[in-house]
């Protein structure tokens, strides 16, 4: 099956992307990414509370992070009943936001040409952006905020709920002992592992030691909050 490639003109100083207004909006801060993971379960995510915190998809259903993250088009009509309770900042892909009902949201562009969609078509190119204005690297949401914290200068980045396997169940709000997969969202994972491997990253640590991604270190997410 082929694939529309989008052109994208390497970064030199003719080139390169004008700056974005959220490009370093958090510099040097710590942010907090929560993902979905099982890992999650009984985790109080008010502990949170006072820290800048992304929270992807069905987060929002349980806790007012300082940014909501979606890419799913339809993620906005899902969770419609949490967001109208929510006024924070809202940084989703085209077409994923609720922008009839919310003024604070800000759609991002992803380059399609930078991922695979399936384990069966070819990576055609391997650069991640260094401004919003450059687009998005990878697929799936766990990648993309990964990508935008990055962005808004966040240093260091804490990954919570990172699993990338099921158990029993696959988010941390549902229990279902059916639903055992070890291996789970291939091109989200090989794209988080794709944007580990530049040298201009800030400090990134997984808070889940079972997560089977490894390209970054691990820190305890209870002895971290007692800090």
């Amino acid at each position: 099956m082929s694939h529309q490639r989008v052109s994208v003109a390497p970064k030199t100083t003719a080139t390169r992307a004008q700056a974005h207004k959220l490009d370093n909006l958090y510099e040097g801060r710590p942010i907090y990414i929560i993902s979905t993971g099982t890992s999650l379960r009984g985790f109080d995510f008010k502990r949170l509370n006072g820290r800048i915190t992304i929270g992807i998809n069905r987060v929002i259903e349980y806790y007012h992070p300082s940014i909501v993250h979606f890419v799913d088009i339809t993620a906005h009509r899902t969770h419609a009943q949490a967001l109208r309770d929510y006024n924070g900042m809202i940084i989703v892909g085209q077409g994923a936001g609720p922008t009839e009902t919310h003024d604070n949201v800000f759609e991002i562009s992803r380059n399609i040409d930078t991922f695979r969609m399936s384990e069966t078509t070819a990576l055609t190119s391997k650069k991640v952006g260094r401004s919003f204005s450059d687009g998005w690297f990878g697929g799936g949401a766990g990648a993309t905020a990964l990508h935008t914290a990055i962005l808004l200068g966040a240093d260091p980045i804490y990954l919570l709920g990172y699993d990338y396997y099921e158990n029993n169940g696959r988010h941390f709000d549902e229990y279902d002992e059916s639903r055992n997969e070890k291996h789970l969202y291939f091109t989200s994972f090989e794209s988080v592992e794709l944007i580990s491997r530049e040298r201009w990253l800030p400090r990134i640590f997984n808070c889940n030691l079972n997560s089977r991604l490894k390209c970054f270190p691990f820190v305890d997410i209870e002895s971290l909050l007692e800090r």
